[in-house]
């Protein structure tokens, strides 16, 4: 079982990239695109279930293989010059941020270079991925704290996530093809739309601008357009988890809770800056302090089914 259900996981992937590449496209029937959707949602599962950190990030990236199917039979690919060979086409179904071809040799080598500047910023992220370990395993206790086990999972989840974000983004731009960021400084966010709207997770934002937020009316109608993308982010996190589990999570909704909060949160931010004759008056340091406190507030409705994700992996 330990090598079946990896060669059954890249048997079902080789299956999605056969039938996305030649049996989709913008005038294909509508049912073709059930497969390339439903299909890669399965993938996590042929993994064995202790194998929490795989099964993350497998699940990472079966939804995105599921999103870059419904975007293909969309006719919505950014750079259609990807589609037009094998290894390109691979290259933007399995990686999540959005990448773009080089229109010339002298931008493929200054895509090469950033992608190093990205793989030593990966590296210089590992010392406080690093002392956080080291606080859990010296101070276990600290844990016992709600909040300060939410602070302390927020610092984490950055400074893991974007190192390793940086280092799988950094060697794929080796090959040439320009691959968007991710993050932009998220802990330097001044409010709820300032991260969620130009600081984290940009891969998630890019997909739910364009096929969410645009469609149901974008800046014409910003409060309904909104509530559609945290409703979908929502959604996305609670799959996420219920593949990477395998099963129903204990805090099944609390994703749901967690983002329809921070949709709230943006929408009274959306109404207020928009009323007429009002400023922004406080200082960048407060605003930043404000929306670190917002954040480990409500940290605890998103760690809680992820900490049921690692809780056979993580060392204690």
């Amino acid at each position: 079982m330990a090598f079946g259900g990896p060669l059954l996981a890249l048997l079902v992937i080789a299956l999605v990239i056969g039938w996305d590449r030649h049996a989709l496209g913008p005038s294909s029937a509508r049912w073709r695109v059930v497969p390339a959707v439903l299909l890669p949602l399965v993938i996590p599962l042929a993994l064995p279930a202790d194998w929490a950190y795989a099964r993350a990030l497998v699940a990472v990236l079966a939804i995105t293989m599921a999103g870059k199917g419904y975007e293909l039979w969309r006719g919505r690919v950014p750079d259609p010059r990807l589609l037009q060979t094998l290894p390109t086409f691979c290259f933007w179904l399995l990686v999540p941020p959005k990448a773009e071809l080089p229109k010339e040799p002298s931008q493929a080598q200054r895509i090469r270079e950033e992608g190093r500047r990205r793989l030593v910023r990966a590296l210089l992220k590992v010392p406080g991925v690093a002392t956080l370990v080291l606080v859990h395993l010296r101070w276990p206790g600290l844990h016992e704290d709600l909040w300060i086990e939410a602070f302390w999972g927020l610092w984490l989840t950055y400074l893991a996530v974007s190192a390793f974000v940086d280092l799988f983004s950094g060697a794929a731009m080796q090959s040439g093809i320009g691959v968007a960021e991710t993050f932009d400084a998220p802990p330097l966010a001044r409010s709820p739309r300032d991260f969620w709207g130009r600081r984290w997770n940009l891969v998630v934002h890019d997909l739910v601008f364009r096929h969410v937020f645009l469609p149901l009316g974008g800046l014409r109608r910003p409060l309904r357009s909104t509530i559609g993308v945290f409703v979908v982010s929502g959604l996305i996190h609670e799959l996420f988890v219920l593949m990477a589990l395998g099963h129903p999570s204990r805090y099944t909704g609390l994703m749901m809770a967690f983002f329809g909060l921070h949709g709230v949160a943006v929408m009274v931010q959306l109404w207020w800056d928009r009323g007429p004759g009002r400023r922004k008056h406080m200082a960048r340091a407060l605003a930043v302090v404000l929306h670190l406190a917002w954040m480990t507030l409500t940290a605890p409705l998103f760690f809680a089914p992820i900490g049921e994700i690692f809780a056979g992996a993580w060392p204690n």
